[in-house]
């Protein structure tokens, strides 16, 4: 009986000096490191690829013309699923996947279930939703098939996988991070080493000072504008893995613009032989005033040709229909269209000299869309929304700065989120406080996420965007009694 207790404490001790040896597995966010992924579906629109599913941003999106998209996603090494998030998409509830399955696969090829979700709902734009999954074994891929509730368009903002690296696979995984590295004329870029089971670093910084280092987290100095990669190699145990990232340090000049990249510009007059005969007689070398006002709302909007959203493809063409004007797609390649059955309507009304700085008008605030940086996280385009008033703000900012609109419009009352005119002579009067207002407010659109009004004043003019307009609305009230 003794010789009993004894083996099975014995065997209690063996296990529990088993249980303290075993290495505790740390939980990452397997998505955060590189990984690759694929859709079947190949009709997304420019800059809403599937790619933005992994890119770290839940305020950029995938989207396509399909109520269904599989999505398969292979990390760096295989690991072990313990959870997953969805990030709806920024508009249109109706495009987000309502039913899915997630499966997992050791070859890519046979393909096991690991979990299945159908009525599903986000009740808000841009919400992360966790989902936790019980997943025995480690894969290499993982499979999403989403579907939508009927409607002909999905849209997704991100995917992130949570789960354990394989722990037999003792190779190491590169990753780095950095503070500002975008900046004028020169400057210093603190690198930070964010890479897993390494213990070697050598860093390559072309431009840099020094140009290589095998410190964990080097500081480099820059002196020369450019745009520069930075490849990272982690090594430990004779395996190692690289990461290189073009055009991670960004090294400004001021003006530059000798070297402004104009776009192809594409233009058709589709309604030669009627309206668009107009159109020809008041702008007979349409594409040399689309280079003209390109380079001007760059002036406008930003201090070096370095900062520009460069856009290559501009699809311009002249239409007979209601409304003026409107510009589709994002940059690289958008699409802008100007209405010639307007044109004709104003015949007679406007002088040719004012139906010319009609359309030039127009064509300042289309192509200001084309060129401004877009916020993050401030709600969609529709009225009374941040986004709205921000974009079409700015537009018909740069509208009025080039001198194709009039202070005559200008009166009290609106919202500075109603966007047009009203917002644009509310950004106008803000450099009374600040010279460089509106650079410093489209530079915001992307250096504050999520944005909103009241966080890009704060942080130009320390001040909140409701007292700034309500001292804006004071000065109106004064200046209509004078």
């Amino acid at each position: 009986m003794k010789l009993f207790k004894y083996a099975g404490r014995l065997l209690v001790c063996t296990a529990l000096l088993a249980s303290c040896s075993k290495k505790i597995q740390k939980e990452y966010k397997l998505t955060a490191y590189t990984c690759s992924i694929e859709s079947k579906q190949d009709n997304s629109p420019v800059g809403e690829d599937v790619t933005k599913l992994v890119d770290g941003d839940v305020y950029s999106k995938f989207l396509t013309f399909s109520r269904t998209a599989t999505i398969t996603i292979q990390p760096v090494k295989r690991s072990r699923l313990t959870a997953y998030s969805l990030v709806s998409g920024n508009d249109e509830p109706g495009r987000d996947p309502q039913t899915w399955t997630l499966e997992g696969s050791l070859d890519g090829k046979e393909w096991i279930l690991l979990d299945s979700r159908s009525k599903q709902v986000f009740e808000e734009r841009n919400m992360t939703r966790l989902f936790d999954v019980a997943v025995h074994e480690d894969y290499a891929f993982y499979r999403f098939s989403f579907s939508t509730d009927g409607h002909d368009i999905l849209q997704l903002s991100e995917i992130e996988l949570n789960g354990l690296w394989d722990a037999n696979d003792e190779r190491p995984i590169a990753k780095f991070t950095a503070g500002n590295a975008s900046f004028f004329d020169q400057g210093a870029v603190q690198f930070k080493n964010e890479s897993e089971q390494a213990a070697d670093y050598l860093w390559y910084f072309e431009g840099g000072y020094p140009s290589s280092s095998t410190e964990d987290d080097p500081l480099i100095e820059y002196k020369s504008h450019g745009k520069y990669p930075v490849k990272l190699i982690a090594s430990n145990n004779g395996y190692s893995d690289t990461i290189l990232i073009n055009d991670f340090v960004i090294v400004k000049r001021k003006g530059g613009w000798d070297h402004f990249q104009y776009p192809q510009i594409n233009f058709v007059n589709k309604t030669l032989g009627g309206n668009g005969d107009l159109y020809k007689e008041l702008v007979p070398e349409p594409i040399d005033l689309i280079k003209q006002v390109s380079l001007d709302v760059c002036h406008i909007l930003y201090r070096s040709v370095d900062e520009v959203d460069v856009l290559e493809v501009l699809d311009y063409s002249i239409e007979d229909i209601e409304t003026i004007s409107a510009k589709g797609g994002n940059p690289p390649h958008i699409n802008i269209f100007f209405s010639s059955s307007y044109l004709k309507k104003k015949k007679g009304i406007l002088s040719d000299e004012e139906l010319i700085a009609e359309i030039v008008g127009v064509l300042y605030h289309e192509l200001a869309h084309g060129y401004q940086y877009s916020p993050r996280g401030a709600g969609g385009y529709a009225r009374g929304a941040d986004y709205f008033g921000l974009i079409e703000g700015i537009a018909d900012y740069v509208r009025l700065n080039a001198g194709y609109s009039s202070y005559d419009y200008r009166k009290p009352g609106g919202h500075w989120n109603d966007g047009y005119k009203t917002t644009a002579f509310f950004i106008d009067w803000l450099h009374t406080k600040d010279k460089d207002f509106a650079y410093k407010l489209n530079q915001s659109a992307i250096t504050i996420v999520p944005w909103s009004w009241d966080s890009a004043c704060q942080d130009i003019l320390s001040a909140s965007v409701k007292d700034l307009w309500d001292e804006y609305q004071t000065y109106l009230k004064n200046e209509s009694t004078n």
